[in-house]
């Protein structure tokens, strides 16, 4: 019986048991309200900024005349939090017409922006990058540099 009593009482959650699993829940259901059921777009697409995040802090770092800059840092942030904005935003598109063509389309050309920037962070930090897509990134700086003049 006494058997019985201990295995009752390691089934009553603690107070970190507790709190962890109320923030997950609540967590959890705001991810689910936003984006829609989650899928593996949308995973792709929260590695690759976690990835192009962390090769930009490593390109700021190789780079010779550059410096890491937090107020930098906290730009990238902002911007990524824009660009889930935008998936947002196409979920509920979906759902005002009944489709789900919009989120999965914004999703997949953020996945090629973000897979870009990766490629460049990657260029600058001194990976070998095939001659071709060299020469597109370059076309890409030409063309940045064009809009902001």
């Amino acid at each position: 019986m006494q058997e019985v009593s201990v295995i009752l009482r390691s089934l009553i959650p603690c107070r970190t048991e507790v709190a962890w699993g109320g923030f997950t829940g609540v967590a959890g259901t705001m991810v689910t309200f936003l984006f829609g059921q989650w899928n593996d777009a949308l995973t792709a697409m929260a590695m690759f900024m976690l990835i192009d995040y962390i090769t930009g802090v490593m390109a700021a770092y190789m780079k010779p005349k550059a410096k890491l800059s937090s107020k930098r840092g906290l730009r990238g942030i902002v911007k990524k939090l824009a660009l889930i904005t935008f998936v947002v935003f196409a979920h509920y598109l979906d759902l005002a017409i009944g489709q789900s063509i919009f989120c999965l389309l914004v999703t997949y050309a953020l996945l090629g922006n973000e897979g870009l920037s990766i490629v460049e962070n990657l260029s600058h930090c001194g990976v070998p990058i095939p001659k071709s897509i060299q020469a597109k990134l370059e076309q890409l700086a030409h063309e940045k540099e064009g809009a902001t003049k």
